[in-house]
């Protein structure tokens, strides 16, 4: 019956029903937590293989990867033996504060540090630091000895210093030296090796520092020795031509405090002269170090050196670089040095890092403004000697003056040698670190990374796993579930399970099992057929599906064979499906007479039905084993419609069997004279969209749509939808 003339609605399990919907929707099946259960209960295979790869790659990684030894060294930036020998005035020292123990940390990581150990060890020859490719150029004929060597040892130091680590632990003056190595024993000994360097370059340093400045007070000393022995005998020489023995007490006591202070002068600016130049020789890399070894052995700039370094922008600046460049390398190694944060954040690095080095800048400036007080200061005293000299006008007293100011200077010279030197000599010299902790051969390999990348390559195999069984998903788009059909197409939607072949004939599976959920579906479907009034007489109902294939002719022949046995309907079943000719083959193999008869001569439609013997069931076949090119017009033609307007008078239930609607045309000619559709859709096999432009094509047919039966459901995934619904039938169905 036309739903124009079905006036009586009633709602079937609390869902709406056919007419209660619009036209189908374009989207896509919610997608919920259950459903993600299913598609990985679905696709196992896929997220097993993926693990299985990154389990294989995680085995290779764990082969291939060799994890390192790891040992380390302590180093303690200790003054406390400095603060006692300059508290009781043996050393004169000053103490070393948190930014040079920080600087440390570049100095134990140095060229300096690094390159005796590498030859110490013998590391250049090294595969393992040295690598092939060093070593072959070491070995090649084309290069010298010289420049192979220091290719090696620089492939080496590039070498170690990746696998150095140097860093401050917990407490601020204790340095970590750790070491990685493919032996343990070379681990430890590099580690101790550079320890080692670091306290001995330390002490070269110092040795070298008070050597130059030995060296130099010598040369100073021994012209200054001629200079007092030429101005003792310029002065005899004047005194014995003039006949002069002294001059005035007061005026001798003047120049001569003159002279003292002239000679302290000029001894200030020739060290100011001389710190100034080796700042200017330094990188500016090396200010802090240069700064600091300027601090160790000045004591009398300690304080103001300290101010410099301590200072708390400084201090601020260089704490915030430390977090940048931290921020820095651990953003670009998830998203990668082009990223906008990342370039934002070396922007900021940039600035401070130009802000660190106009403080730095700023400290080699005193060292110059230093200086030019300290000439200034000279210059002051000279102009105020010479203008005493000229006031008295006595030659006498300016060379005197000149004598006793030069020998006042030979003996301040000569002090501080005999200091430098008896520094030299001391056999307990202030140490300004020490090894609290030697590195000892490590036990058992740091595995630690090995075991990153082995979790890492199992993790990435099940996600690339699970994401391909979710992409494989997405690109089949078919409908698994009744609730999926019903939200995609807004239409009541039935599930019925995958009926196995067997021995039956295919309409004697609802009536060998009359108990079976695919039973109780097709009793579903007939009550949604059966939801009009009774008195609109009989029904002719069409049973389609969108492509072939899907099941339609099983359910046509067992709902045809459902409605007599339940109800003792009259029912006939047509095979209008005139190309495959599916329900004549298993029902009418051997019919010579059919449709076609029937349609020439409707009045004896009797005379051409087939009875099937156990179900009692009627049919109409289709004898001719011929396809013919007008089936179409046929289904559509005037005498169709005669031969249906008999069969209602002597049946209450005429079930027709279309062909699929986007095969061919028979569905869209034929559906003017269908009252009810049965829409069949495999499941796990029909397309969404095949499903969705069958029903926009044929307007009428989604019009009349009672139902739609999910074909061909597996069993077990059935009971597991009832069973997330909390539908409990397990005593009612019996398969």
């Amino acid at each position: 019956m036309d739903t124009r003339t079905n006036q009586l609605v009633i709602q079937e399990y609390g869902q709406p029903l056919a007419e209660d919907y619009g036209p189908p929707a374009a989207g896509r099946p919610a997608f919920g937590l259950w459903d993600i259960v299913d598609v990985l209960r679905r696709e196992w295979r896929l997220p097993v293989i993926g693990l299985l790869i990154g389990l294989a790659v995680a085995v290779a990684s764990v082969v291939v990867m060799k994890a390192p030894y790891k040992s380390s060294a302590r180093i303690l930036i200790d003054r406390s033996l400095n603060r006692y020998l300059q508290t009781n005035k043996i050393v004169d020292q000053p103490t070393m504060d948190e930014v040079e123990v920080g600087s440390q940390l570049y100095v134990l990581s140095s060229d300096r540090v690094l390159l005796p150990v590498i030859r110490s060890l013998g590391l250049a020859s090294d595969g393992e630091f040295a690598g092939r490719s060093a070593l072959g150029s070491a070995t090649d004929g084309n290069s010298s000895t010289a420049e192979a060597t220091a290719a090696a040892e620089r492939a080496a130091l590039e070498s170690l210093l990746k696998r150095v680590t140097v860093a401050r632990e917990d407490v601020a003056n204790v340095i970590n030296v750790t070491v990685e190595s493919q032996s343990a024993e070379k681990a430890a000994k590099i580690a101790n090796g550079i320890v080692d360097s670091y306290l001995a370059s330390l002490q070269d340093a110092k040795l070298k520092s008070t050597q130059k400045v030995s060296k130099w007070l010598r040369e100073r000393l021994i012209e200054l020795k001629k200079q007092v022995a030429d101005a003792d005998k310029a002065l005899q020489d004047f005194k014995t031509a003039n006949n002069l023995s002294s001059t005035g007490a007061q005026d001798t006591e003047l120049l001569a405090s003159l002279n003292t202070q002239l000679m302290n002068a000029k001894f200030a600016a020739v060290e100011a002269k001389e710190r100034l130049d080796r700042i200017k020789r330094t990188e500016a890399n090396g200010i802090p170090s240069a700064v600091s070894t300027d601090a160790l052995f000045n004591d009398k700039r300690a304080a103001v050196i300290n101010f410099a370094l301590n200072n708390s922008e400084l201090a601020r600046l260089r704490t915030q670089k430390r977090d940048l460049a931290s921020r820095l390398a651990e953003m670009e190694a998830r998203v990668g040095r082009k990223h906008a944060a990342v370039v934002k954040l070396r922007a900021q690095l940039n600035s401070v890092d130009a802000a660190i080095r106009s403080d730095e800048g700023r400290i080699t400036d005193s060292y110059a403004s230093e200086y030019e007080v300290a000439r200034a200061r000279q210059t002051e005293l000279e102009d105020t000697a010479a203008k005493l000299s000229a006031e008295t006008g006595s030659q006498l007293r300016e060379l005197e003056s000149a004598a006793e100011a030069l020998r006042n200077l030979y003996s301040g010279f000569l002090q501080k040698h005999k200091e430098i030197e008896a520094a030299q000599a001391e056999t307990l010299p202030a140490q300004s670190a020490q090894i609290i902790t030697r590195a000892v051969p490590p036990l058992t390999k740091s595995s630690k990374k090995t075991l990153i990348v082995a979790a890492g390559s199992i993790f990435l195999g099940l996600f690339l796993g699970i994401g391909s069984a979710f992409g494989r998903e997405w690109m089949v788009d078919v409908f698994r579930t009744p609730k999926a059909v019903e939200q995609v197409t807004e239409t009541r939607c039935i599930g019925l399970p995958f009926v196995y072949a067997g021995q039956l004939p295919i309409e004697e599976h609802v009536l060998a099992a009359p108990f079976s959920r695919f039973a109780e579906g097709l009793r579903n479907v007939k009550a949604m057929l059966d939801r009009s009034s009774a008195s609109t007489g009989s029904k002719v109902i069409g049973v389609v599906s969108a492509v072939s294939k899907e099941g339609k002719t099983v359910v046509a022949a067992n709902l045809a064979a459902l409605i007599l046995s339940s109800s003792g309907s009259r029912t006939l079943l047509i095979d209008a499906d005139l190309h495959l000719r599916n329900l004549t083959t298993a029902l009418s193999p051997d019919a010579k007479v059919g449709l076609f008869e029937a349609l020439e001569d409707p009045s004896r439609l009797g005379e051409f039905v087939c009875k099937r013997p156990h179900s009692g069931l009627d049919v109409l076949p289709n004898a001719c084993a011929l396809r013919i090119p007008n089936a179409a017009e046929l289904l559509g033609s005037r005498e169709m419609e005669n031969l249906l307007a008999v069969a209602r008078k002597s049946y209450d239930y005429i079930v027709v069997e279309v062909a699929p609607i986007m095969s061919v045309v028979d569905a869209r000619l034929i559906e003017r004279f269908i009252d009810e559709f049965v829409f069949v859709v495999e499941c796990g096999q029909t397309k969404r969209t095949s499903v969705l432009e069958a029903l926009s094509v044929t307007q009428l047919i989604r019009e009349r749509v009672a139902t739609i039966v999910l074909n061909q459901i597996d069993p077990v995934e059935l009971r597991t939808i009832e069973a997330r619904n909390g539908v409990r039938s397990e005593g009612y169905y019996r398969e």
